[in-house]
């Protein structure tokens, strides 16, 4: 299948670029046919809407930039993937000025839509037949809404062209794309279906039900989780200078800010295991200045970042330690032993935290 990506990223080391690479992965891996362009690299002019493309030399662009050749490569695919981050509700201008310039496979009158829409004629029809475009959207955003005005206009674009629409592809929460602790299985299966996604581009052309839902299951269990993963993002990433504008650089802090483990942790809760408990477990972080507070009640689990005067067990250490027992998986036996983590109240509690909270596997 000749599948032609057009990256409409500006950043080179963003998350969209990051999904894309895993489409490209997936249709290399079915042996599809792949000419993969970055706009960043290209010069396009902005189309001028001067209408020398369809009266002086029709279907050719009055710029001399790279626009030309890209045209023929339009003409050519069998499937289209265009990728944008989503910005203000929709594309980027990289790949909006892309879109503009094909201006030229249009040509003077109107015709009809295989939806019924009047839209300007299409200057080579005959190649439009079986050609398919699938969309690839990456945003920060939780909320499925903020992704559909850019949807809607890839419906609409694809429908002018007479291109089948054969999937479109929503990443959600891109913060939490490579936070290793927020739902591992989760985070694999979005993976997976980014590479089923090329897989399925390149044989068909066309992506299925299961593989769209995947792609945008989401990671935070709610709105509120979301504002404060982000927030917490933002409180690393600021400090961090020139580091900060590179995602992994950043969340190589986040993955160790306690904030985020102690709320990941109760996500993980058992309640089976703890349905005979009722327990207060006090968390202190004094290089951190924070304490949290879990209470667990014959099933229930509740968090709160706070103190209590009279929990059954405190546990103490500092933010570094506890959170090498969730990434780098230290052996707490050691911890305990060399008093980096020290224990106050009932102790024997401390070995059931395992069962109660199981730690999030890959």
């Amino acid at each position: 299948m000749r599948t032609l990506i057009i990256r409409g990223n500006p950043r080179p080391i963003g998350y969209t670029r990051q999904m894309t690479d895993l489409v490209v992965q997936g249709l290399r891996e079915v042996h599809a046919q792949v000419k993969d362009v970055t706009l960043s690299d290209l010069t396009l002019l902005p189309c001028r809407g001067c209408y020398h493309c369809w009266q002086i030399t029709p279907g050719q662009c009055v710029h001399g930039d790279d626009m030309g050749p890209l045209l023929e490569e339009v003409r050519r695919a069998e499937v289209m993937i265009w990728t944008t981050p989503v910005y203000y509700f929709s594309m980027s201008a990289l790949l909006k000025t892309f879109i503009e310039r094909c201006f030229p496979l249009y040509a003077h009158g109107q015709g009809v839509t295989r939806r019924g829409r009047t839209r300007n004629r299409l200057r080579y029809p005959e190649e439009w037949q079986n050609k398919k475009l699938i969309t690839l959207l990456v945003g920060a955003l939780r909320d499925p809404a903020a992704y559909q005005p850019a949807l809607d206009t890839f419906e609409w674009i694809a429908d002018s062209f007479d291109f089948e629409l054969g999937g479109q592809l929503v990443r959600p929460e891109s913060y939490l794309a490579d936070y290793p602790l927020s739902k591992p299985k989760t985070i694999k299966r979005i993976r997976t279906a980014f590479l089923q996604a090329g897989r399925e581009a390149g044989t068909t052309g066309r992506l299925s039900p299961e593989t769209l839902a995947n792609a945008s299951l989401p990671v935070s269990p709610d709105e509120q989780h979301f504002r404060d993963y982000s927030e917490i993002y933002w409180t690393h990433a600021l400090p961090l200078g020139d580091e900060g504008l590179v995602p992994s650089k950043v969340q190589k802090h986040v993955a160790y800010d306690v904030r985020i483990l102690m709320r990941e942790m109760v996500r993980a809760f058992d309640p089976r295991a703890a349905a005979h408990a009722k327990v207060i477990v006090q968390f202190l972080f004094p290089d951190r200045q924070l304490a949290f507070v879990i209470r667990v009640d014959h099933g229930q689990c509740a968090l709160e970042e706070a103190t209590d005067p009279n929990p059954d067990l405190t546990v103490r250490c500092d933010a570094r330690t506890w959170a090498s027992l969730f990434v780098d998986r230290v052996d707490v036996r050691e911890l305990l032993k060399n008093h980096r983590i020290t224990l106050e109240g009932d102790k024997s509690l401390f070995r059931r935290l395992e069962r109660w909270f199981p730690p999030p596997s890959a």
